[in-house]
């Protein structure tokens, strides 16, 4: 082969790794330690599962996620499912022994790939059946259940109003789905002249609950000096408008691109879909009301409270007004900016309060869309 094949695991779901063997049966009149080791390997290999995810999967980590979790510059070039290896890369210049070590929980386990020469750095270097053509670099492979994770490492992104940082567990618990709402992952609005049913995504399943600790940990900084839920939302949508990019990748990818709001944060931005997840999961931690509302090829915000109405993008559900909170316009005043795209309340077409097993309505007729 005359480059480096890259297999990974496509989303970011648990990464379906060797696990570790348990434990031999101890005999009945010694200390049954079995179980908590066994449990051990297990929690092991599903942060070891987590972690590869993410850096199989750099579109949805921070571009130094490895540096943080293991302290080397090394960066993973393949993760075979197939082999069960994970194949990497490093510098050659900022290489050192221990490096291994911080990598591998077994360094002899490490296996060099070489030139046809027998060097272990040049402009080809051959392991198994790959190459990579990468001068400077050593490439290096070994079991991925042999790659070291840390339950106390962390990692931290930081922003101009706040560092936004979550330890391992909070990361695990965000892959799994346990810290977001989750649920079906599309709804059908209905059949086009030809029969075909339309899909919308269910932006909600990716919205945090209430309590997410790092989420936390983030919003009091952000909202430390406002004292009414008015103030507060217009704080969260100034990070989430002036602190967070517009990611046109996202935006223009063939398949609609989900991110967690951990993910978004990693990532440093998105398109309207994840700044519309992270600023729904950011309103979760204060308990301020909101909406998540649909328009074609879009999706905004709308929040409660008293902001005024002279933008014209104020609506009632009963006696309850809710104002739009626009992710995308930077610097956006809720109840003042205008927008340069015309976008009215007649263009709403589905409204979703998410939580458990919330729905998505139609905005005109009250009915709750199907999940598919």
């Amino acid at each position: 082969m005359n480059k480096l094949q890259r297999i990974i695991a496509t989303g970011l779901v648990a990464v379906p790794l060797v696990l570790g063997m348990p434990g031999c049966k101890k005999a009945d009149n010694e200390p049954n330690t079995n179980q908590t080791r066994t449990e051990q390997v297990q929690e092991d290999n599903q942060l070891r599962n987590t972690v590869l995810s993410y850096l199989s999967e750099p579109k949805f980590s921070n571009s130094d996620f490895m540096e943080q979790i293991t302290g080397t510059k090394a960066e993973l070039q393949m993760l075979n499912l197939r082999e069960g290896m994970v194949y990497l890369s490093i510098p050659e210049r900022q290489f050192k022994k221990e490096a291994l070590g911080e990598l591998a929980v077994n360094p002899n386990l490490v296996e060099f790939g070489r030139t046809a020469n027998g060097e272990f750095s040049g402009s080809r270097i051959e392991l198994g059946d790959y190459v990579l053509k990468k001068p400077g670099n050593y490439f290096f492979r070994f079991p991925s259940n042999n790659f070291r994770v840390d339950k106390t490492d962390t990692v931290s992104i930081p922003y101009r109003s706040a560092n936004y940082s979550l330890n391992m567990q909070e990361l695990q618990d965000f892959v799994s789905n346990k810290s977001v709402f989750g649920g079906y992952l599309n709804a059908d609005t209905g059949t086009d002249r030809y029969g075909r049913h339309q899909i919308i995504a269910n932006h909600g399943a990716f919205v945090a609950k209430k309590g997410e600790s790092s989420l936390e940990r983030l919003v009091g900084p952000l909202t430390r000096n406002e004292n009414t839920d008015e103030g507060k939302t217009q704080k969260l949508l100034d990070f989430v408008t002036e602190e967070l990019k517009y990611d046109y990748s996202d935006a223009n990818s063939s398949a609609e691109v989900l991110k967690r709001p951990n993910e978004v944060l990693m990532t440093g931005g998105s398109d309207c879909s994840g700044k519309v997840i992270l600023y729904a999961s950011l309103l979760e931690q204060t308990g301020v009301d909101y909406r998540l509302v649909y328009i074609n090829e879009h999706i905004t915000v709308a929040v409660e409270g008293d902001y005024g109405n002279r933008n014209g993008l104020n609506f009632n559900i009963g006696d309850t007004t809710y104002s739009i909170a626009e992710t995308t316009a930077r610097g956006f005043q809720i109840g003042r900016s205008r927008l340069t795209q015309n976008l009215g309340i007649e263009d709403i077409k589905y409204i979703q309060r998410p939580g458990e097993d919330s729905k998505i309505y139609d905005a005109k007729t009250g009915k709750a869309l199907p999940f598919r």
